[in-house]
Order: C-alpha cells, then sequence, then structure tokens
C-alpha cells in the first residue's frame, strides 16, 4: 500500500500575490529588505532575491545555415561541456561549444540503427545520450563522441478506444525500465468520456510493474470547439487554465496541483514528489493570497479568441457564445503557470502573471525551492526568456525576435541576499 506523508506547510508569502499584470511596481533592488507588516506570517522567499546577468551568449540565425534551427524541443547541458539541443522536425540533435559555435550532431532522420522518426526527449545516463523516439516508440543511446550505443523498443499496444488506451513509454530509466503514460485525448477529455490516465513503471518489455500515479481530468481542462458529429473538434489550452502539471525523473515524477481557489480553505499550491512504487516521498503545501479573475479581463480573453477565429478558415466555425461556453472562468486567477526542476534538484515554480519593475520591464516571477520543498528565494527573470536548464550558476534558455526567430541564449543566475 502508497505510504502518504501529511503535507508540510510553507508559510504564507503575502507580497508574492499573483497580481494582475500592471497593478504591481516592483522595485527589484530594495524588495530584498523588506519585511512582512507587523501581525504577518514572515515571508519565506524575502531574504534572497535571485535575478540574471547581462546576456552572455546568443545562438541563431534566421537564414545562416550552421546557427538557423527550427523551433526547440529540449535543451539538455552534457557531461563534456557542450550543449545538446532538439529541435522539432529535424532529425538528429544538434551540438554547441560553450561560446555558442557549432559542435557537430548526433543521430540523423531515418527508422535504422542510430536514426530518429520524430525525436520528442533526450537527456544523460552518465556519459551516454538517451534520446526518446516518440513515432518509433524507442530509446537510443549514444557516447559523448556520438557513437551509436544501442536502442531499446518496449513491445506496447497502441490500440483500444480512446477511454481504454494502454500505457506508452514516455521516459527511460537509468536501470533499463520506463515511466510511461497512457495517452491523454483532447477530445475525450473535453466531452468527459475521459476522466483519468495511469502514470505506471514499465519495464523493458511492455509489462506494466506498478502504477505510480493517475492523472484525473475535468473537461474544463480543455478549451475545446467540439464537432457536432460527436468526435473531433478545435482543441487549445485554456487562457486561465489550471490543470496538474508533471515532470518525470529517473527516481520518479513531480506532480503540481495548481489549481485556482475556489473561495473555500486555504489557497494553497501543492507540489508532491512521487517514487516509481506510487509512495509519496515529499508532500509541500505554499499558501499565496488569491487574486479575482476580474469580468475585464476575462471578457479581453474571450474577445482575442473571437478574433483569432475570425482569421480561421476551415469547417468549424465559432461565436462568442460558444467561446464563452468553452472557456473556464475560475472565480480566482492560478498562483503559478508551470513548473522547472533544475539540475541541482532546486523547483521553480513560474508564477501566473508577469510583473512590470520600476523601469517598465516585464519580469517573470518565481517562488524557488530546494529538493525537499524548503523556501530558497525570489526569482526576478525577463519575460522574453523562456528558461530550458539551470546548472549551477549558468542559465540556458530561449528567445524570440519579432520574426519569431527563435535563439538560444546563456545567462549567469545572480543571486543576493
Amino acid at each position: 500500500m502508497p505510504r502518504a506523508r501529511p503535507p508540510r506547510t510553507v508559510p504564507s508569502p503575502p507580497r508574492l500575490t499573483a497580481t494582475p499584470l500592471g497593478a504591481l511596481v516592483l522595485a527589484p533592488l530594495i524588495a530584498v529588505g523588506c519585511r512582512a507588516d507587523a501581525g504577518s506570517p514572515p515571508n519565506p522567499f524575502a531574504d534572497n532575491l535571485w535575478t540574471l546577468s547581462e546576456r552572455e551568449i546568443r545562438v541563431g540565425s534566421a537564414d545562416d545555415p550552421d546557427y538557423a534551427f527550427r523551433p526547440i524541443v529540449d535543451l539538455v547541458p552534457g557531461p563534456d561541456g557542450l550543449l545538446y539541443t532538439m529541435h522539432w522536425g529535424e532529425g538528429s540533435i544538434r551540438r554547441w561549444n560553450p561560446d555558442g559555435t557549432p559542435a557537430g550532431t548526433v543521430g540523423r532522420e531515418g527508422e535504422g540503427p542510430g536514426e530518429f522518426e520524430r525525436p520528442l526527449g533526450m537527456g544523460f545516463f552518465g556519459d551516454s545520450l538517451w534520446v526518446w523516439d516518440i513515432d518509433a516508440y524507442r530509446v537510443s543511446y549514444f557516447d559523448l563522441e556520438g557513437a551509436f550505443l544501442g536502442s531499446v523498443s518496449p513491445k506496447v499496444d497502441i490500440g483500444g478506444s480512446m477511454e481504454e488506451s494502454p500505457p506508452r513509454p514516455d521516459r527511460p530509466l537509468r536501470d533499463g525500465t520506463f515511466i510511461a503514460v497512457s495517452p491523454a485525448w483532447s477530445d475525450g477529455i473535453a466531452r468527459g468520456t475521459l476522466t483519468e490516465t495511469p502514470y505506471v513503471h514499465m519495464d523493458a518489455d511492455g509489462r506494466s510493474l506498478t502504477r505510480i500515479w493517475t492523472r484525473h481530468h475535468e473537461p474544463r481542462d480543455v478549451f475545446a470547439i467540439l464537432s457536432d458529429d460527436g468526435f473531433g473538434g478545435s482543441y487549445s489550452s485554456q487562457p486561465f487554465g489550471d490543470r496538474v502539471r508533471t515532470s518525470t525523473a529517473d527516481d520518479g515524477m513531480l506532480v503540481l496541483d495548481r489549481r485556482a481557489w475556489t473561495g473555500e480553505g486555504e489557497a494553497s499550491v501543492k507540489l508532491t514528489k512521487i517514487g516509481l512504487d506510487g509512495d509519496t516521498l515529499l508532500a509541500v503545501a505554499v499558501p499565496y493570497d488569491p487574486v479575482p479573475l476580474s469580468s475585464e479581463r476575462y471578457d479581453s480573453a474571450v474577445a482575442a479568441e473571437v478574433e483569432d477565429w475570425r482569421d480561421e478558415a476551415g469547417p468549424l466555425t465559432a461565436n462568442e457564445a460558444d467561446i464563452r461556453e468553452a472557456m473556464y472562468r475560475p472565480d480566482y486567477l492560478p498562483a503559478v503557470r508551470g513548473f522547472m526542476q533544475a539540475q541541482d534538484g532546486n523547483i521553480w515554480l513560474r508564477r501566473f502573471d508577469p510583473v512590470e519593475s520600476e523601469d517598465g520591464a516585464l519580469m517573470t516571477e518565481s517562488w524557488v525551492l530546494d529538493a525537499e520543498g524548503v523556501p530558497l528565494a525570489r526569482a526576478l527573470t525577463p519575460a522574453g526568456v523562456g528558461m530550458f536548464v539551470v546548472d549551477g550558476d549558468t542559465v540556458w534558455g530561449i528567445e524570440s525576435d519579432e520574426l519569431g526567430v527563435q535563439y538560444i541564449v546563456r545567462y549567469s543566475l545572480l543571486k543576493e541576499g
């Protein structure tokens, strides 16, 4: 029987409320010394402020073939000091030197040994690079010279109905087993016929060993304009969505419950670490001060969606009434939009709304906790930087220019306080 520890509650951070954009003006260097008002619980994130240095490296190009690349799927630092990047529609893994110059590729497009049909994830087990191919259901291994070492293809059943699809491998583990998950089909979730999907520990032959965790779905988790024939439609993310987020690792998975406050009980974000056997290894609750979702902001999101649909050409149509029916409207904003686990195990909870500095720059605000859920810092990073990796004091991410061209960027993490 899985064991569960009672959640540990982190003291409420009253100065880190998820305030609507533009309503909070921050003085980043002054805020470090602020103290909670008399009678308020202490702010566990107030002692440390983390920021980024000036940009150190920017890699990419709109037209130079050595530096031009398609949108980034994954980005991983290697034990050899190189940076490895994976891109949509590219059949090989790119490598970059520390100074941002190209360092060759790993693998190529194809169906044979050491080739990829559609790579969708990668990482390192020691000095071995693993690459997961979602179309081939195969993990391939390479050494640091790029030589192919071998592959594993679990035998899985991909048949069954939408509501009964068996788990499929999703991430390889160091011991040769896998974390697997059943597909979460948007149509089934939106129509209410798919209410849960299991995550399981799977062996190399495709047999389920244990159920790690079960994700529960609600129709509101998907923004869907459904067709009238009972199947199919147009799907996207909810503008004010609060569905559970997950992240898998070699020792299990992290689950972030970020459901918006309903007005009852204490408003908190809950982070749970679950082992491969289904045991709860860590449970932390971070309270916050909830902020109502205003009618003006909701109406603005509806108007933007209506405008997008006017530009769409296809068999499906949607008017404002359809969009209002499809768009989830919580009473309060979610506190957190997503999270990231750093190389050292620290966990970054990215706040739902950006904030504005005194000079008018948009900043992403994050709560940073250590691997045991203890508050470490409050981080302010430029909103235009999509952070992929925090490796010690080095931050790798992506930025886009006004034409939508992506660039790989590197910063240093500055820790004050």
